[in-house]
Parts: C-alpha cells; sequence; structure tokens
C-alpha cells in the first residue's frame, strides 16, 4: 500500500510548515489528486487517519480535491479531458497530445491554528 508513504510525506510536509508558522494545531490539510496518479483515495483516508494520532494534525480533516485528466494537442494546442476511452484530441483527433494535468498529487493547502 503505497498510500501509507504518500501521506507519511503529505504529513512531513505540513507538519514542517506547522512548526513554521508556530500552530498549535493543524485542521485541515487539503490535497490535489490526479484522476491518473494511481492512488486509492479510500487507502489514503485511512493511512491519514493512523499517520496523524498523536500529533497536532490528530483532528485534522483530509480534503481529497480530483484532478481531471487534461490533455494538450500538438497539432492544434486544444487542451481538453481525456477519457478512460479516448486518448485523442476532441477537436481534431489527433493523437499526439500531451499530458498537462491529472497525474498530480500534491498539498494544495493547510489551515491551522
Amino acid at each position: 500500500m503505497h498510500e501509507a508513504s504518500i501521506v507519511q510525506n503529505l504529513l512531513e510536509v505540513a507538519l514542517e510548515k506547522a512548526k513554521d508558522y508556530k500552530a498549535n494545531k493543524i485542521t485541515l490539510i487539503r490535497i490535489k489528486v490526479g484522476e491518473f496518479a494511481g492512488v486509492n483515495q479510500e487507502a489514503l483516508k485511512f493511512a491519514f487517519e493512523n499517520f496523524t494520532k498523536q500529533t497536532i494534525a490528530e483532528k485534522a480533516s483530509l480534503q481529497i480535491i480530483p484532478s481531471p485528466l487534461l490533455g494538450k494537442c500538438q497539432e492544434c494546442d486544444e487542451v481538453f479531458e481525456i477519457t478512460k476511452n479516448s486518448f485523442k484530441c476532441s477537436k481534431c483527433n489527433s493523437l499526439k497530445i500531451d499530458i498537462i494535468s491529472g497525474q498530480d498529487l500534491y498539498i494544495q493547502d493547510i489551515e491551522i491554528e
């Protein structure tokens, strides 16, 4: 379960930022998770509940914001949402596309007290 190591890393960053601001408590960690990031959201939430115990983030909420898989056509510069059934440009049908979003996973923001 690589979600555990993801949560460990996210929590480490959040705790360090909270320490920088001399916070006593983390109330919310909001993360952006790409549709194709290969992350099981339920496993992520489960790991979060376990790894935050006995930390200043113990009562924090984890908010997961989905990020759709977006592509940009190399032929016509169209930006479009890629569906699981179609990895081609929605405008010109070209297969020459660059992935520009949807594989990402990062902390968007943290709320502290």
